[in-house]
Order: C-alpha cells, then structure tokens, then sequence
C-alpha cells in the first residue's frame, strides 16, 4: 500500500510526518502487516514558502513554513493552483500508483481535487462548467496516466468554495471519503467542513462519505482511539 501525505498551511512534508508519525505505527498494526509487508507514506512539500513567524515552533523554524496554495484563505480564488496540481502530478507519476491520500487542512482540500481529477469522466465536467465561467481542465492531468484512488482521508477538510472550482465536485465525488473533524476547530468550522461531505457520494453509486469526530481543535489527532479509526478505513 502507497498512500501521498497532504500537510496543511504553514506546515511541510517533514512537519505533518512529525504530527501524524503515530499513525504509521497505527496502520500497520489495524492491518497486521509484518515485513516484507508494509505501507508507504510518501510526505511531499507545497511549492510555495512562507514567511517564518516570531510565534512559530522551532520544528517548523527547522523545515520551513510552506503552502500548496499561494493564499492562506479558505474562501475565494487560490493562486498556484495549478503549479501544486503539476507538482502532484508529477510525484503520481514518479512514485505511484498511490492507493490513497491522507490531508490536512489545505492539504485535505487539495487531496479531495485530485481525487476528482483522477475519476473517469471528469474532463467532460470540466469541459461543460469552464462555458459558464469555470476553470478548464488541469492540463496535469490530461492524460490517464493514474487509476482513480482507493480512499480520501480529510482531517479538518474543506471544498473550494468559489463557483469557477465547481467542476472538482460536479458531478459528485465517488471516490470514498472520510472526513475527521476536530469539534472545538475555530479555523475550519464544522458547517465548512460538512460542504465538503455533501460534495462527495450521491444517489447513482454506493459511495456514502464517513464523518468522525475527535475532541480536538484545528490540529491532526495524535491518540490511538482517533488514529485507529483512519487505519481501519483503508
């Protein structure tokens, strides 16, 4: 099993692996897996730096502060985009195939793009929203060059909310997905992250997005009680 690990803003490759380490462990214990056996978390970096803060951690000091879109809003239109769909593109291509993706935060809204791009017929989506003022079709991924996901994890997740995205999410994602909200997160809202949710599954496929809670706020879950449930969704 191969699975691409998203972090969020103002985090790095290295920094979420030092958040979400336990669930490595987690993993391959909920799969019984023992060597030659094993999962491969591949943790790569956003494209697009940001500057360090007198407020930031020395771990992030140590790997930089870093974001896969040039903007830190939830809300609105996300330059660079497009060179963070090259960059995965680029890692699906060099590293894959990926069973699945695990993001947070930015990286979780990211990770639920590509798994719409990686669906069949979602040019044909993109082609049809880009006359009504939607982007066209990532030229990323023009090609068929991946097979579509096993599995999305969203850890404090959330969907693009502007109307030239809508082609990410309609027709709906079929992908399966699990959303993992953090019930005192004041950054994504619950009502933010739910809109993710009903942007994925629908009434023509047996896909049903799966939502959990953990006490936490915006922040990845570090206890096994919340990790477990993550492994188990594979």
């Amino acid at each position: 099993m191969k699975i691409l690990m998203l972090h969020g803003s103002r985090q790095s490759g290295e920094l979420f692996r030092a958040k979400i380490q336990g669930l490595e462990k987690v993993t391959r214990q909920a799969l019984g897996l023992s060597p030659p056996q094993q999962v491969d978390f591949i943790y790569p970096t956003g494209p697009f730096p940001l500057k360090l803060t007198s407020n930031d951690s020395d771990l992030r000091g140590r790997h930089g502060s870093w974001t896969w879109f040039n903007t830190e809003s939830i809300d609105g239109i996300y330059p660079g985009l497009d060179t963070s769909l090259e960059c995965i593109s680029s890692i699906l291509k060099s590293s894959g195939p990926f069973d699945g993706i695990i993001g947070f935060s930015q990286g979780a809204a990211l990770a639920i793009m590509i798994a719409s791009l990686l669906e069949e017929n979602r040019k044909e989506s993109f082609d049809r929203l880009q006359v009504t003022g939607g982007i066209p079709h990532p030229n990323a991924f023009s090609a068929r060059y991946h097979p579509p996901l096993k599995f999305v994890v969203c850890i404090s997740g959330y969907a693009a909310s502007h109307s030239t995205y809508r082609a990410f999410y309609n027709p709906p994602i079929e992908t399966s997905v699990l959303q993992f909200l953090g019930s005192m997160d004041t950054i994504v809202d619950e009502n933010t992250s739910l809109k993710l949710i009903q942007c994925c599954g629908g009434p023509e496929n047996e896909t049903t997005p799966a939502v959990l809670r953990h006490p936490g706020g915006h922040t990845v879950p570090g206890g096994k009680r919340e990790l477990v449930p993550i492994a188990l969704f594979y």
